[in-house]
């Protein structure tokens, strides 16, 4: 099986094949050396780097009017290149305790990293994984930046109908200011694609995301899955509150609504995302039905309630 290389490789080759074999072990590209002269600093590596497009698009950002080189996440980007098989993330090949991004041999102070905390989950919304590959594809946020770009840019709403009390005629057009719109499909690619149009202008914002759940569920409503293990929830639900924060007004509130399962773990990334500004929780009594003897009930689910800014 042919390996898959990221757009990347292919820009660098371009490039690099005026240094010779400097850079390349037959036809492959030599990664170790490329790395140790990126973080050498080697100008005359550097100087053709900057020559191509996609670096200065991706890896150089201006701050304060300054240019900067993010030559940390190139070398990564060079380095980890084995998960493009699976779409998984950059850690496949290693998995363990990082700080600031740097592995335990590299530095002394440890945190506790995992694989999906810098990915995005694009997720059908039809099941967890299966054992060839991953179908609700995690990408990686440095390594992937070029298809996450293309997944977050606006897209053309297709099959729009326009209702009033004639029934529904088909239409290219409508008001972002006077129009409700119901849209179907990908919540995530829906978000992004409203994005700009809607950018800090909702007052209010009512989400009832697929809880997490230890257990399959025999039905749901809608064809999502109910079955997260709670690391891949978390980045769902984090990739769609990170949107969904940049849509509301700077008056807006957002309204959560969370079963037993996850609640505790969604607070925290809610206390993140929205930088505190908790509102308050109401709890809601869902059933009648009482647990068995020696059991809690459960019969109760919840509603976090955050706002934009504080007021």
């Amino acid at each position: 099986m042919s390996k898959i290389e990221p757009k990347l490789f292919d820009e660098l080759k371009k490039v690099l094949t005026s240094f010779g074999d400097k850079y390349f072990i037959g036809d492959e590209l030599n990664r170790s050396k490329v790395s140790d002269d990126l973080r050498a600093y080697d100008e005359t590596l550097l100087a053709k780097l900057f020559e191509i497009d996609f670096i200065k698009k991706n890896y150089i950002k201006e701050v304060a009017g300054q240019k900067l080189f993010q030559i940390d996440q190139l070398e990564e980007a060079i380095l980890y290149d084995d998960y493009w098989d699976t779409s998984y993330t950059k850690y496949e090949n290693r998995v363990g305790l990082t700080s600031n991004g740097k592995f335990i041999e590299d530095n002394q102070d440890v945190v506790l990293d995992f694989p999906f905390k810098d990915g995005v989950l694009t997720a059908s919304m039809t099941k967890e994984d299966n054992e060839n590959g991953y179908d609700d594809a995690f990408l990686n946020e440095v390594i992937e930046k070029d298809e996450i770009d293309r997944l977050f840019d606006k897209k053309i709403l297709n099959n729009a109908k326009r209702y009033d009390v004639n029934g529904g005629k088909d239409t290219d057009y409508f008001d972002a200011e006077k129009d409700n719109l119901i849209v179907k499909g990908n919540n995530l690619l829906a978000l992004h694609t409203l994005k700009e149009r809607y950018l800090s202008k909702v007052k209010q914002i009512i989400i009832d995301p697929p809880y997490y759940f230890k257990s399959a569920k025999a039905s749901d409503a809608f064809n999502y899955n109910s079955n997260f293990k709670i690391s891949s929830w978390l980045v769902f639900m984090k990739n769609r509150l990170e949107v969904s924060r940049e849509l509301l007004a700077d008056d807006g509130i957002i309204f959560i609504i969370i079963g037993e399962d996850g609640m505790a773990q969604l607070k925290i990334l809610c206390d993140q995302i929205f930088e505190e500004n908790y509102v308050g929780m109401i709890s809601w009594r869902k059933s009648d039905n009482q647990a068995n003897i020696g059991e809690f009930a459960k019969v109760t689910d919840y509603i976090l309630i955050y706002r934009r800014l504080q007021v």
